[in-house]
């Protein structure tokens, strides 16, 4: 994408983040109406934004013939950071309740090639896959947009087998946070940081 190309489609995304109107009864239709003007773009403006998610998915271990769920996947980037390494799950969950989101990640499953990855359109504190237990479940900059994320945390922990771990990203204030350490399976690593936010990953 051109330098030009790139502005116009910053300033096309925020004008859909400041000026347009969110409509809809659900969350779900809250989600479609505010992200369906800015989908299109919605990677290349956040990514300068969400910072972390390269090293939280650098970090994580190849889990051959495993199952990740990652909860809120948005358009399926984070997919992409696996490089090749994503082939070697045996499935892989892109879930996310906005539908306008859920059409760029399809596309991206296409235009990839990639087998074993579907796009679900679900919400995370209710997705349910067909396997009893799962690898892992992330969560990239999505949590704390899930009206009851504690609910999200908690289904979290049901999907995953014995051993299994979860991990996130988040942007969250330095004093004080709910989220306590994973029991069993390490804690909190602030891999960076930036005046009044804060940027962790949890593992």
């Amino acid at each position: 994408m051109s330098y030009l190309s790139g502005r116009w489609n910053d300033v096309r995304t925020l004008w859909h983040l400041l000026a347009s109107r969110i409509e809809g009864q659900t969350h779900a239709e809250r989600l479609d109406s505010f992200y369906s003007g800015q989908a299109a773009g919605y990677d290349q403006f956040r990514r300068k934004l969400l910072h972390g998610r390269c090293e939280l998915f650098e970090s994580l271990p190849v889990l051959e013939n495993g199952v990740w769920v990652d909860l809120g996947a948005g358009t399926g980037e984070n997919a992409e950071l696996w490089g090749p390494r994503l082939q070697e799950f045996r499935q892989v969950y892109l879930v996310d309740l906005c539908q306008p989101l859920l059409d760029v990640c399809q596309q991206r499953i296409t235009d990839r090639g990639w087998e074993r990855v579907s796009a679900v359109c679900a919400d995370a504190t209710q997705f349910a896959p067909a396997e009893t237990e799962v690898d892992l479940v992330t969560f990239s900059y999505s949590l704390t947009m899930i009206p009851d994320w504690f609910q999200a945390v908690n289904r979290a922990w049901e999907l995953l087998r014995p051993g299994g771990c979860w991990r996130l990203s988040i942007f969250m204030s330095p004093a004080s946070t709910p989220l306590k350490p994973c029991d069993g399976t390490a804690g909190f690593n602030v891999i960076s940081g930036r005046p009044g936010l804060r940027e962790i990953t949890c593992f």
